[in-house]
């Protein structure tokens, strides 16, 4: 049971994304349904939407400066900290938005047709194709020839211990790049799931208990594993851990029990959760850090709800 004033916090048609996706997937009403009809109309024209439309070239991607090099990039494969095209795309696919819209459609078209042969966009990055890849299965491209590539690049790229890396890196492999693997494999849907690949990648993330070293259990992996980040991005958070083995159906396996304690320990006295890391330089304001938070509230209850 949700309590009434959270239910009704993210139900405020102030926030229509929230609204919406808390009427479809945390209440389970029917896309006919008046009030998801009345939320999706609002999405496109909301604040956070236009926030990110807004700021995109006409021609169909968003540039940013890179804080490391200075370079301005975005026009390419070649990214930024949290503003450049991938990012964008993800972010809208989250607020509710799909390839439907005129605008949505021109960056993502560029987007994807900036793939390489293989599939993959950028040093084979599997962060990168993994985010990707769940993008564009949210944007509404699940069938398209360009996007069955990266698929199939992501089914032939695992690692020895069953997990992703990339070629900037050697030897084992990050639990952030298996994170957006994973991701991917969730929203690939239940016919991926028992693929060699994603079974072993299951069992990266199992036997470690979802965010734990292997050598010491006691130990998380890193601070990400221990944190409420929101959007999603190339981390790896507490609540996206959680949230995709859920959904895939490991939500109840003993081995998690200590995350799961881990982030029932993050909620305040009336069941809300914090938002503790957002990125700033991002166009997606989603609240304020260390505030209760609709978005992370949202996907913590919607990981108990794949469990119950």
């Amino acid at each position: 049971m949700i309590p009434g004033d959270i239910l009704a916090w993210l139900l405020e048609a102030s926030d229509p994304s929230v609204c919406y996706r808390t009427h479809t997937e945390l209440l389970g009403l029917p896309p006919g349904a008046p009030e998801v009809v009345a939320a999706k109309t609002a999405i496109p024209m909301s604040a956070d939407v236009r926030g990110i439309l807004d700021r995109m070239n006409p021609a169909g991607y968003w540039l940013q400066k890179n804080p490391r090099t200075q370079a301005v990039v975005g026009e390419g494969v070649e990214y930024g900290s949290f503003a450049t095209t991938h990012f964008c795309l993800s972010y809208l696919a989250h607020l509710g938005m799909d390839r439907t819209d005129p605008q949505v459609a021109r960056a993502a078209e560029r987007y994807l047709d900036l793939m390489q042969p293989d599939g993959d966009w950028y040093r084979h990055l599997s962060c990168l194709t993994g985010y990707n890849i769940q993008t564009f299965l949210l944007l509404g491209y699940r069938e398209d020839r360009r996007l069955q590539r990266s698929v199939q690049l992501l089914l032939d790229s695992e690692r020895a211990d069953g997990g992703y890396l990339c070629d900037m890196h050697k030897g084992k492999s990050c639990i952030r790049g298996s994170l957006k693997a994973l991701t991917a494999f969730c929203e690939l849907g239940p016919q991926y799931w028992g693929h060699p690949s994603c079974r072993k990648l299951l069992g990266y993330f199992l036997e470690r208990g979802g965010i734990y070293t292997r050598k010491d259990p006691r130990l998380p992996v890193n601070k990400d594993v221990q944190t409420m980040i929101f959007p999603f991005h190339w981390r790896a958070g507490l609540v996206e851990i959680l949230y995709v083995l859920s959904r895939m159906g490991f939500g109840n396996d003993p081995r998690l029990g200590r995350a799961w304690k881990m982030l029932a320990a993050k909620a305040d006295p009336s069941g809300r959760y914090p938002l503790e890391w957002t990125p700033v330089q991002s166009p997606w304001k989603v609240g304020k850090r260390g505030q209760p938070n609709k978005w992370m509230t949202l996907y913590a209850l919607l990981a108990r709800k794949a469990i119950e």
